[in-house]
């Protein structure tokens, strides 16, 4: 072998101009007994210019010439590795090791591969055999810290982590792996100093982004997370998901605080679909925000029929069209997409479907069968969709039993049911024909906007329970009930639902009535609790055993005011007066505008003018309680005359 060749080449290698070692390499590869290092170069050569079938061959020829050369057995093993073939990549670094045991970037490499086998304590093994023969392997140090992660053994991976930042202070994947140690011990603020780090260091890291938004919303900062995504779109403007994360966040914040930013959440889910048309998510999310305009429910249906037209296996998708369809009033096409509720691909937002026995009513005849209707989701939801039970036994259904998550008796009520019993007493009941959801009832039903029937009360208590809680509340004076706080959940939209009680304080104070708390959540309670004593409503619910109890109280009312809760629902299919609270972009079931409801004529619906403003809410409601108590109405007064269907 010509050494000066050789040298050439490597020098030409060296400096990354491997075409140009190539060609100097050609004639000492082509000859009859081409020089194992040559074949080695060559090979190395071949594998940078990715011509990877090339480089196997040239490492294989070299191994043949000399079988004992550790480098090249390496080196194939590298080869192997990044076309996946993980097997062989260990036994070619384990034949390397066999030549030369001593080699710290053999030992990390194995480790490296036997790490994606999955085979964690071999793995771990190599890898502190690469440290002890060489302590600044910075790359072993990074590699350990990960297996570590995977351990669980946060402490010992944060040491690993913290050397190789200090031996490669701008290594973004080395800060975003700290920020991870930190998080899994919740040590919130240095896992965001972390992350942020990895983001300085490589602003595209997407990875350090999510993390950080992660840490973010456990600490409930959801207004941070907007600078979090401007500056991801300012680098990566043709990430359509962080467009539309982007738009989300600013749809939050403005639900939080009332801000009229709308436009630029609605800017942001544009620019995600035009450098993504098909990107589902930001149509849905655009579809969500549009429903905030009553005057723009057909592009907020354009919307969502997009996202179904996009992916018509979505439930997600085909759920979002379904609540635009209902809020609009297009029942019949509606129903159907409901059922997505509960499809199993839908793991943000599952139902839960039962393990039984018996098949799901799908819409067969029901003459002679028997049914057991299963409660879902929400007590609201439920009180509000047993009105169609009755419609059940008038197809003939032999027995109709209702279950329920509560051992109450307060569904049994409803016409035509024989039993209710709580999901742990199913067991108790006899075999049914049929099982279905509560809330598939209208779709199976037929139902539409015209035919809902609306005929209350459709829920009765017994008469001892009513007098055992009417002879607790004061007499003599209009008694008004009052559910005005939701409780907070995870998201930061459900912030629409709350009205606190120091918002209410207009109301409250108003002469002549007297105020019932209907809330049996503690948040609501204390919150009435730092009232002036004046204002304090008068809180029986410590002694509320369950719904019945809380039927019997407002059975004792005049009227109830209430947010959109399980109370309301209560309420309406009591046949009691509802004055509803509504946020800016409510429930699907309240319509777009409006103080009427199909769905209880005896209900009023106080709308929010703008995001987040209760305010205005509470005035409206105390101006138009004033008119009642001074009026001296009866129970009823107030409430209108019942509501007649039309369309919306």
């Amino acid at each position: 072998m010509s050494l000066d060749l050789f040298q050439r080449a490597l020098q030409q290698y060296s400096m990354n101009r491997h075409a140009d070692a190539w060609a100097i390499l050609s004639p000492l590869i082509d000859c009859p007994q081409p020089d194992a290092e040559a074949l080695n170069l060559a090979g190395a050569c071949a594998c940078a210019m990715h011509r990877a079938e090339q480089a196997q061959m040239l490492w294989e020829r070299a191994i043949e010439q000399h079988p004992q050369h550790a480098g090249v057995h390496n080196n194939l093993g590298n080869l192997y590795e990044q076309l996946g073939r993980l097997p062989e990549a260990a036994a070619m670094f384990r034949r390397a090791l066999e030549l030369d045991p001593d080699s710290p970037a053999v030992h990390y490499n194995l480790g490296n591969v036997l790490a994606k086998l999955e085979r964690i304590p071999d793995a771990e093994q190599s890898l502190r055999r690469a440290l002890e023969l060489k302590p600044d392997l910075v790359a072993a140090h990074y590699s350990l810290g990960k297996l570590l992660m995977m351990l669980a053994c946060f402490d010992e991976a944060q040491q690993h982590f913290d050397i190789a930042i200090e031996a490669r202070p701008d290594w973004a994947d080395a800060h975003f792996n700290l920020g991870k140690t930190f998080a899994a011990r919740q040590r919130h603020g240095e896992a965001e100093h972390a992350f942020r780090a990895a983001i300085e260091s490589n602003p595209r890291l997407m990875m350090a982004y999510q993390s950080l938004v992660e840490v973010l919303q456990t600490q409930g900062r959801f207004a941070d997370l907007e600078g979090v995504y401007r500056r991801l779109t300012e680098h990566a403007p043709e990430f359509a998901a962080a467009n539309c994360n982007l738009g989300q966040v600013i749809a939050q914040v403005t639900a939080l605080a009332g801000l009229e930013r709308l436009d630029e959440a609605e800017a942001a889910y544009r620019r995600a679909i035009a450098v993504q048309p098909d990107y589902v998510p930001a149509h849905i999310a655009l579809g969500n925000l549009l429903k905030e305009s009553e005057a723009r429910a057909d592009e907020m249906l354009a919307a969502f029929r997009r996202a179904v037209e996009l992916d018509p296996a979505s439930a997600r998708a085909r759920m979002n069209l379904a609540g635009g369809l209902l809020r609009v009033g297009k029942y019949a096409e509606a129903w159907p997409l409901w059922e997505a509720r509960y499809d199993e691909t839908w793991p943000e937002h599952p139902i839960p479907v039962p393990d039984l026995p018996w098949p799901q009513w799908r819409g067969e005849p029901l003459a002679g069968k028997s049914l057991f209707v299963i409660h879902e989701q929400g007590f609201g939801d439920t009180f509000q969709f047993c009105r169609f039970l009755p419609m059940l036994r008038s197809q003939g259904l032999s027995t109709l039993s209702v279950v329920w998550s509560e051992d109450d008796p307060l569904l049994a009520s409803v016409g035509g049911v024989d039993a209710c019993v709580s999901t742990d007493a199913l067991h108790t009941l006899p075999s049914p024909d049929y099982w279905c959801f509560m809330m598939s009832l209208p779709g199976l039903l037929g139902i539409t906007f015209e035919t809902v029937p609306n005929t209350t009360p459709y829920l009765a208590v017994a008469d001892a329970r009513i007098e055992h809680w009417r002879s607790r509340l004061p007499a003599g004076v209009p008694k008004i009930g009052i559910a005005a706080m939701s409780e907070p959940r995870a998201s930061p939209l459900d912030a629409r639902r709350w009205v606190s009680a120091q918002t209410c304080i207009p109301l409250l104070g108003l002469p002549g009535v007297r105020f019932v708390n209907l809330q049996k959540a503690p948040i609501a309670r204390a919150q009435y609790d730092v009232l002036p004593p004046p204002l304090r409503p008068l809180d029986l619910m410590g002694d509320v055993r369950d719904f019945s109890d809380t039927a019997a109280i407002i059975a004792s009312l005049d009227v109830v005011i209430a947010a959109d809760t399980s109370v309301a629902h209560l309420a309406g299919a009591l046949g009691k007066p509802v004055w509803m609270l509504l946020g800016s972009n409510p429930c699907w079931r309240w319509g777009i505008s409006g103080e009427r409801t199909v769905w209880y004529p005896k209900a009023r619906l106080f709308r929010q003018t703008r995001p987040n403003e209760w305010g205005d809410v509470i005035a409206r409601v105390a101006d138009a309680l004033t008119d009642w108590r001074d009026r001296n109405a009866s129970a009823d007064a107030g409430d209108g005359p019942p509501i007649t269907p039309r369309s919306p």
